[in-house]
C-alpha cells in the first residue's frame, strides 16, 4: 500500500489561486465565469459527436485474406497457387515467382504463398532449395507467362504479362534480385526478405548488383537477424539508381513464420501497390508520412523514388 503525504497549507492555498484565476479569466474578457461541477445546468443537452472509428492500418488490411479462394496445381519442376476463379474471370492477374531460402521447400512458405494468391496473384515457385543466381526464379516466371498463350492451359488469357514481381527469403532474396536484374525488364518489381549481408554469397554467380535494378524494390529484414544487419541493407538500398523501400521489423529474426507472421501485411500491401496501382495499398509507401514510416513495430525505415 503507499501512502500519501497530506498537502500543506501552502499547497491547498496554491490550488485555491489556480482554481480561481482559471473562472477570473473568461470574467475578465467579457464573459461569464464557466459553471461548476455541482452547479445544475439549464438547456437542451449538447448533441453527442459520432464515435470515429478506429484506423485502421494499411498492413492490417493486406494482413487479412484477399477475396478469392485459392487453389494450387503441381507442374514439372514448378508449384503454383491462384485464384480460383481464373478461368471463370473476366481479368487478368499479375505474377509473383518466389524463391526459396537455402535448403528449403515450397511447404515451408505455402501459407505465404496461398496469402498472396488470395489477393488475386498468380504465385509461382521452383522446386528448389539452391536459388541464389536467380535462373530458377526467373524460368519459373517464363514459364506462367507462357501459359498465358497457351490455349489448354487454365492460365490462358488471364496472365497480366506487364506485371511481374521476384520476391524471395534468404538465398531467394538474393535469387529475386539476380532474377529482375537478368531479366530485361520482364520483372517489374521486386521484393526481398532477409536479403543476406553480401560476404554472405559463398558462389560468385550468387553475387547481387542492386545498381542495375530498374524497377521499384522493398527490403524487409528482421532487427533481430545476425545475417541481415543495419549497414549493408542500408547500404542496398541506397546504391540502388530507383524507387526503394526498406525497413527492420522488430523482434524478427532470419526465419519466421509459414504464413510471413510480421512481413505478411507490407509484403501484401507493396504487391498489390507496384503490380496492380491498389490505391488502399500506396499510402503504406507514398506521401509525406508513410505508413511504413510511423509504424512503431518496424525501424530502420526509409521510402525514396515515388
Amino acid at each position: 500500500m503507499t501512502f500519501r503525504r497530506p498537502r500543506s497549507a501552502a499547497t491547498r492555498h496554491a490550488r485555491t489561486l489556480l482554481v480561481a484565476a482559471i473562472i477570473a479569466m473568461p470574467m475578465a474578457a467579457g464573459f461569464p465565469a464557466p459553471a461548476l461541477a455541482s452547479e445544475p445546468t439549464t438547456g437542451p443537452a449538447a448533441p453527442v459527436a459520432p464515435a470515429v472509428p478506429e484506423r485502421q492500418w494499411v498492413s492490417e488490411r493486406y494482413t487479412a485474406p484477399g477475396i478469392h479462394a485459392v487453389t494450387s496445381i503441381g507442374v514439372p519442376g514448378y508449384q503454383v497457387f491462384h485464384p480460383a476463379d481464373i478461368a471463370t474471370g473476366s481479368r487478368r492477374h499479375p505474377v509473383v515467382t518466389f524463391g526459396n531460402g537455402s535448403y528449403a521447400t515450397y511447404e515451408q512458405y505455402e501459407e505465404l504463398l496461398r496469402h498472396l494468391a488470395s489477393w488475386g496473384f498468380v504465385v509461382v515457385v521452383a522446386d528448389s532449395s539452391v536459388t541464389g543466381d536467380g535462373s530458377e526464379i526467373l524460368a519459373a516466371a517464363r514459364y506462367v507467362l507462357a501459359q498465358n498463350d497457351n490455349p489448354e492451359s487454365v492460365f490462358h488469357d488471364r496472365i497480366d504479362v506487364e506485371h511481374v514481381a521476384a520476391v524471395g527469403h534468404s538465398q531467394g532474396a538474393g535469387g529475386a534480385i539476380n532474377a529482375s536484374t537478368g531479366s530485361d525488364g520482364l520483372i517489374t518489381s521486386t521484393a526481398v526478405l532477409n536479403l543476406p549481408d553480401p560476404w554472405w554469397a559463398t558462389r560468385p554467380v550468387d553475387v547481387i548488383d542492386v545498381t542495375r535494378l530498374t524497377g521499384p524494390v522493398f527490403y524487409l529484414t528482421g532487427a533481430e537477424d545476425p545475417l541481415s544487419t543495419a549497414v549493408p541493407q542500408a547500404a542496398y538500398y541506397a546504391l540502388g539508381p530507383g524507387p526503394a523501400v526498406r525497413g527492420r521489423l522488430l523482434g524478427m529474426g532470419h526465419n519466421w513464420p509459414a504464413d510471413g507472421g510480421g512481413f505478411r501485411g507490407y509484403l501484401t500491401a507493396w504487391l498489390r501497390f507496384t503490380l496492380t496501382g491498389d490505391d488502399n495499398a500506396a499510402p503504406a509507401f507514398v506521401g509525406p508520412a508513410p505508413e511504413l514510416s510511423t509504424d512503431p513495430a518496424w525501424d530502420g525505415t526509409a521510402v525514396r523514388g515515388w
